[in-house]
């Protein structure tokens, strides 16, 4: 005679498969909750600070332009005669 596929020694095993459903389920929904929020602390969608410039200090700037002028290396251009002044 063959066990019925309702037989009283299946029930166990299936409320223990219903409960590790149930705790990898929630396992899942835990994870992905924890690694959500610490996505949302590390990796901010916007800048918390306002924006500054990338621009070098005005001093270096200043210290860059007199010792390179000194050196003549950035000099103004010089134009020919020719073309400084117009023929009358």
């Amino acid at each position: 005679m063959a066990p019925s596929a309702s037989g009283g020694r299946l029930e166990p095993v299936r409320g223990r498969v219903r409960l590790a459903r149930l705790a990898l389920a929630g396992g899942a929904v835990g994870l992905f909750g924890v690694t959500a929020l610490l996505a949302r602390v590390h990796l901010p969608g916007h800048a918390r600070q306002p924006a500054t410039s990338l621009a070098p200090p005005g001093a270096l700037l200043q210290a860059v332009r007199r010792d390179r002028l000194e050196a003549g290396a950035l000099a103004p251009a010089h134009a020919t005669p020719e073309v400084v002044s117009a023929p009358s």
